[in-house]
């Protein structure tokens, strides 16, 4: 039953767009080579737009400096980190993004943000793949930021949240 339909259906559209492809003249020809143009480029369009939709819902990234299309923001970045970073958080807010060559980083200035990350959201941010050089400098994830979820991250993070997030003065 539903070939029947289909079948019909087929036969139908054949039949009112039989003239499409047989040009008779160069006159027709020329018409159905624009129309063809025509059909493609807003084929295209409507792909692009449907794609730029869809990025849309996504969850809106921070702000951030814009890097160089390889190497990202990693040239302009001097050799104190802290105050580079300190300099990006008065244009940009205390949470900002930064490209370090492909790879996409989060940056965090507050110590509001800081408390939020570490103790409200911990088990979210537990678990990433450190890249190479976190590996080696971090002494093969020996650190809060790099070990994966456990017994050895959970005693990590209750140090740094009695020793750095605590209201307690040394």
């Amino acid at each position: 039953m539903v070939s029947h339909h289909l079948e019909r259906a087929t036969t139908a559209i054949s039949s009112y767009w039989i003239w499409w492809w047989e040009a008779t003249s160069k006159k027709d020809q020329v018409n159905q080579a624009v129309l063809t143009v025509l059909i493609a480029i807003f084929a295209t369009s409507w792909y692009l737009w449907a794609s730029l939709r869809a990025r849309k819902r996504t969850a809106p990234l921070p702000p951030g400096p814009r890097g160089l299309p390889i190497v990202g923001y990693l040239p302009f970045l001097g050799s104190n980190l802290h105050h580079s970073f300190a300099e990006l958080a008065d244009i940009y807010g205390p949470i900002f993004k930064l490209w370090l060559g492909n790879r996409l980083c989060i940056v965090l200035t507050s110590p509001s943000l800081a408390k939020e990350v570490a103790r409200d959201q911990d088990i979210i941010f537990a678990n990433r793949d450190p890249p190479v050089a976190a590996l080696i400098s971090s002494y093969d994830r020996l650190d809060i930021v790099w070990s994966p979820y456990g017994s050895y991250w959970r005693n990590l993070r209750k140090l740094f949240v009695r020793e750095m997030l605590s209201n307690k003065y040394p």
